[in-house]
């Protein structure tokens, strides 16, 4: 077969130039498909809250609590607690008295509106409180911004390629395919090291595949989309869409937007404040959502406290369905737990696979030197 050779060398170079930089990707991922357990288990100042009895306190308060702390401070987007054991978790932007502005994260406790802390978002420092988000950034741009992100996405390309290349060196014939699953050879030998490689690599296939393709849609989303548009329609969330205005002189609180939406504040994933269009959008949870983010998007007039438009995530298209399930199979939330064990499983599968590659282009080296 005149294309093995080839599918040969591009899996060689790959895991040569790539691999390193797929463990990297591969252990930031594991880590962060648990973030908020790492998170809430590195910053139980930030993250933890007392869990008292009664009704929670209004979010307006909350909100003031954090603006009182940090002066300047105006949240972008709200998450609310959702278990009682949890802090809210306010992002946005502080302008600070010199003028210039900086992105935070402010922690407040959901029964009392007491302050917990803040912290800086992006920082890169190995401090306890920004290694959550040092492990984030690192997996999705390399703490390098816009450059981080295209080689992210392309080394995601060149993996999901690399997935349907190898799958010829994997079965180079039909006859006894199911043996490219097991490990034979002895001990330390070069045929375990390489039947280990490649059942490795085959048992976890579709999973590591998703998150190659997901990889690839979430650090290109545009340029996937325009991909995507040429056989379905894709939406876009509605502000996107409406026209600016200058922010409301009396706008109504958080809580009056959320009680327009549900009596049921424990429906409530989030709240954006859009005031460049005069609107909150309320994201509450849904049969239609498949995975935690509350994908049901309500806005609310800021002035009038009136429902203006609803629109779920997963859309009335095959091509918002598609999208709406790229980053809950990426970060495993799709399947709940067991998504999460999965992809992880995926990311120590991918760890191994870019060891054993080098072993194995070194070993194979050492052999064709010593014949020489």
């Amino acid at each position: 077969m005149r294309t093995r050779p080839a599918f040969r060398f591009w899996h060689r170079w790959f895991g040569i130039l790539g691999g390193a930089w797929l463990i990297l990707l591969a252990i930031t991922g594991c880590a962060i498909a648990w973030y908020d357990e790492l998170d809430g288990l590195l910053n139980p100042d930030l993250r933890h809250a007392q869990i008292v009895s009664g009704q929670p306190a209004p979010i307006d308060a909350v909100v003031a609590s954090a603006q009182d702390a940090l002066p300047g401070f105006e949240p972008n987007n709200i998450l609310l607690a959702q278990r009682p054991d949890r802090t809210h978790w306010l992002l946005g932007r502080q302008t600070i008295p010199d003028g210039t502005a900086r992105a935070v994260q402010a922690f407040v406790e959901p029964a009392s509106a007491q302050f917990a802390g803040w912290r800086k978002s992006g920082a890169i420092s190995l401090h306890r409180h920004h290694l959550p988000d040092l492990l984030y950034g690192l997996h999705t741009d390399l703490l390098v911004g816009e450059i981080g992100i295209i080689f992210v996405g392309l080394l995601s390309l060149a993996w999901l390629i690399d997935h349907f290349l190898s799958l010829p060196l994997a079965f180079p014939r039909l006859k006894g395919a199911l043996s490219a699953f097991r490990v034979g050879g002895h001990a330390g030998s070069l045929r375990q090291l390489w039947d280990r490689h490649r059942a490795s690599g085959l048992w976890l296939w579709p999973v590591t595949g998703m998150l190659a393709l997901t990889g690839v849609t979430l650090s290109f989303p545009m340029e996937s989309r325009e991909v995507v548009e040429t056989v379905s329609p894709v939406s876009d969330r509605l502000h996107y869409a409406m026209e600016e205005r200058g922010p409301p002189t009396n706008p109504i609180g958080l809580d009056a937007a959320i009680a327009s939406v549900t009596e049921d504040r424990a429906q409530v994933h989030s709240v954006r404040p859009h005031p460049e269009v005069g609107l909150y959008a309320v994201r509450t949870f849904d049969t239609r959502d498949v995975d935690n983010q509350g994908r049901l998007w309500t806005y609310v007039n800021m002035e009038t406290g009136k429902i203006t438009a609803q629109r779920h995530d997963a859309g009335e298209n095959a091509g918002d369905t598609f999208f709406i399930w790229q980053y809950a199979l990426h970060s495993g939330h799709a399947f709940g737990l067991a998504g999460r064990l999965l992809v992880t499983l995926a990311g120590l599968v991918t760890i191994y696979l870019g060891i054993s590659g080098y072993r194995l282009w070194w070993k194979r080296r050492r052999r064709i030197g010593q014949a020489r």
